[in-house]
Protein backbone atom coordinates (compact mmCIF):
# COMPACT_ATOMS: atom_id res chain seq x y z
CA UNK A 1 0.00 0.00 0.00
CA UNK A 2 1.14 3.51 -0.70
CA UNK A 3 0.69 6.10 1.98
CA UNK A 4 -1.41 9.19 1.48
CA UNK A 5 0.78 12.19 2.29
CA UNK A 6 0.50 15.95 1.94
CA UNK A 7 -2.14 18.68 1.82
CA UNK A 8 -3.95 19.80 -1.30
CA UNK A 9 -6.50 22.54 -1.82
CA UNK A 10 -9.27 21.77 -4.30
CA UNK A 11 -12.63 23.30 -5.13
CA UNK A 12 -15.91 21.53 -4.49
CA UNK A 13 -18.19 22.23 -7.45
CA UNK A 14 -21.90 23.07 -7.28
CA UNK A 15 -22.82 19.38 -7.71
CA UNK A 16 -20.70 18.36 -4.72
CA UNK A 17 -17.90 16.86 -6.81
CA UNK A 18 -14.34 16.91 -5.53
CA UNK A 19 -11.25 16.13 -7.53
CA UNK A 20 -8.98 13.60 -5.82
CA UNK A 21 -5.35 14.79 -5.96
CA UNK A 22 -3.56 13.02 -8.80
CA UNK A 23 -0.90 11.68 -6.42
CA UNK A 24 -3.65 9.95 -4.43
CA UNK A 25 -5.55 8.53 -7.41
CA UNK A 26 -2.90 5.93 -8.16
CA UNK A 27 -3.44 4.28 -4.77
CA UNK A 28 -7.21 4.56 -4.49
CA UNK A 29 -8.84 2.34 -7.10
CA UNK A 30 -12.21 2.97 -8.73
CA UNK A 31 -14.42 2.65 -5.62
CA UNK A 32 -13.75 4.40 -2.33
CA UNK A 33 -15.58 4.51 0.99
CA UNK A 34 -16.55 7.86 2.45
CA UNK A 35 -17.79 8.40 6.00
CA UNK A 36 -17.89 10.75 8.91
CA UNK A 37 -14.41 11.27 10.33
CA UNK A 38 -13.13 12.52 13.63
CA UNK A 39 -12.61 16.20 14.45
CA UNK A 40 -15.40 17.27 12.04
CA UNK A 41 -13.80 16.07 8.81
CA UNK A 42 -14.60 13.21 6.42
CA UNK A 43 -12.61 9.99 6.03
CA UNK A 44 -12.11 8.56 2.55
CA UNK A 45 -10.73 5.02 2.34
CA UNK A 46 -9.61 2.77 -0.50
CA UNK A 47 -11.38 -0.59 -0.29
CA UNK A 48 -8.56 -2.51 1.41
CA UNK A 49 -8.08 0.10 4.13
CA UNK A 50 -11.85 0.41 4.59
CA UNK A 51 -12.07 -3.33 5.22
CA UNK A 52 -9.25 -3.10 7.81
CA UNK A 53 -10.98 -0.16 9.49
CA UNK A 54 -14.30 -2.03 9.67
CA UNK A 55 -12.58 -5.15 11.02
CA UNK A 56 -11.13 -3.00 13.82
CA UNK A 57 -14.57 -1.56 14.53
CA UNK A 58 -16.00 -5.05 14.73
CA UNK A 59 -13.64 -5.83 17.64
CA UNK A 60 -15.46 -3.24 19.77
CA UNK A 61 -17.80 -4.67 22.38
CA UNK A 62 -21.45 -4.35 21.26
CA UNK A 63 -22.44 -4.22 24.93
CA UNK A 64 -20.70 -0.85 25.21
CA UNK A 65 -22.98 2.09 24.54
CA UNK A 66 -20.03 4.15 23.33
CA UNK A 67 -19.03 1.42 20.87
CA UNK A 68 -22.59 1.10 19.52
CA UNK A 69 -22.88 4.88 19.11
CA UNK A 70 -19.53 5.15 17.35
CA UNK A 71 -20.22 2.20 15.03
CA UNK A 72 -23.68 3.53 14.15
CA UNK A 73 -22.31 6.97 13.33
CA UNK A 74 -19.63 5.50 11.07
CA UNK A 75 -21.99 3.02 9.35
CA UNK A 76 -25.00 5.30 8.96
CA UNK A 77 -22.85 8.03 7.41
CA UNK A 78 -20.84 5.68 5.16
CA UNK A 79 -21.25 5.38 1.43
CA UNK A 80 -19.27 3.97 -1.44
CA UNK A 81 -18.27 6.53 -4.05
CA UNK A 82 -16.95 5.97 -7.55
CA UNK A 83 -14.14 7.95 -9.10
CA UNK A 84 -15.34 9.40 -12.40
CA UNK A 85 -13.29 9.79 -15.58
CA UNK A 86 -12.01 13.17 -14.38
CA UNK A 87 -10.77 11.81 -11.04
CA UNK A 88 -13.68 13.22 -9.03
CA UNK A 89 -15.97 11.81 -6.39
CA UNK A 90 -19.38 13.15 -5.43
CA UNK A 91 -19.79 13.94 -1.75
CA UNK A 92 -23.42 13.52 -0.62
CA UNK A 93 -25.13 16.64 0.75
CA UNK A 94 -25.45 15.22 4.29
CA UNK A 95 -21.72 14.59 4.51
CA UNK A 96 -20.88 17.99 3.01
CA UNK A 97 -23.09 19.62 5.65
CA UNK A 98 -21.60 17.50 8.44
CA UNK A 99 -18.06 18.59 7.55
CA UNK A 100 -18.97 22.16 6.58
CA UNK A 101 -17.73 21.73 3.03
CA UNK A 102 -18.36 24.28 0.31
CA UNK A 103 -16.11 26.06 -2.15
CA UNK A 104 -12.48 25.50 -1.20
CA UNK A 105 -11.75 22.13 0.44
CA UNK A 106 -8.57 20.80 2.00
CA UNK A 107 -7.63 17.21 1.10
CA UNK A 108 -5.16 15.78 3.62
CA UNK A 109 -3.16 12.58 3.41
CA UNK A 110 -3.37 10.63 6.67
CA UNK A 111 -1.24 7.56 5.82
CA UNK A 112 -3.96 4.89 5.37
CA UNK A 113 -6.81 7.24 4.49
CA UNK A 114 -7.61 10.61 3.00
CA UNK A 115 -9.24 13.28 5.15
CA UNK A 116 -11.46 15.97 3.64
CA UNK A 117 -11.62 19.19 5.62
CA UNK A 118 -13.14 22.62 5.61
CA UNK A 119 -9.86 24.61 5.50
CA UNK A 120 -10.90 26.96 8.33
CA UNK A 121 -11.82 24.02 10.58
CA UNK A 122 -8.46 22.40 9.89
CA UNK A 123 -6.66 25.64 10.76
CA UNK A 124 -8.66 25.91 14.00
CA UNK A 125 -7.96 22.26 14.79
CA UNK A 126 -4.21 22.74 14.32
CA UNK A 127 -4.15 25.96 16.33
CA UNK A 128 -6.51 24.83 19.08
CA UNK A 129 -4.71 21.71 20.23
CA UNK A 130 -3.31 23.45 23.33
CA UNK A 131 0.19 21.99 23.07
CA UNK A 132 2.88 22.05 20.42
CA UNK A 133 3.65 19.38 17.87
CA UNK A 134 6.92 18.71 19.70
CA UNK A 135 5.21 18.31 23.08
CA UNK A 136 2.77 15.78 21.66
CA UNK A 137 5.56 13.92 19.89
CA UNK A 138 7.60 13.65 23.07
CA UNK A 139 4.76 12.01 24.97
CA UNK A 140 3.84 9.54 22.24
CA UNK A 141 7.13 7.68 22.43
CA UNK A 142 7.73 7.88 26.16
CA UNK A 143 8.26 4.51 27.74
CA UNK A 144 6.47 3.91 31.04
CA UNK A 145 8.79 4.04 34.02
CA UNK A 146 9.44 0.65 35.56
CA UNK A 147 8.06 0.20 39.05
CA UNK A 148 10.07 -1.68 41.62
CA UNK A 149 8.63 -5.18 41.58
CA UNK A 150 9.41 -5.89 45.20
CA UNK A 151 8.14 -2.53 46.41
CA UNK A 152 11.43 -1.68 48.16
CA UNK A 153 12.55 0.96 45.64
CA UNK A 154 16.03 2.56 45.61
CA UNK A 155 16.26 4.77 48.68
Amino acid sequence: MKYFLGKYYHTLDAKGRLSIPSKFRKATGEVLYLTRGLDRCLFLFPEEQWESFVEELMTLQPTSGDARFFMREIASNATDVSVDGHGRITIPTELRDLAGLEGEVLVVGAFDRIEIWNPERFKSYEGGFGVSFEEVGETLWEKPKKKAQDGSGDS
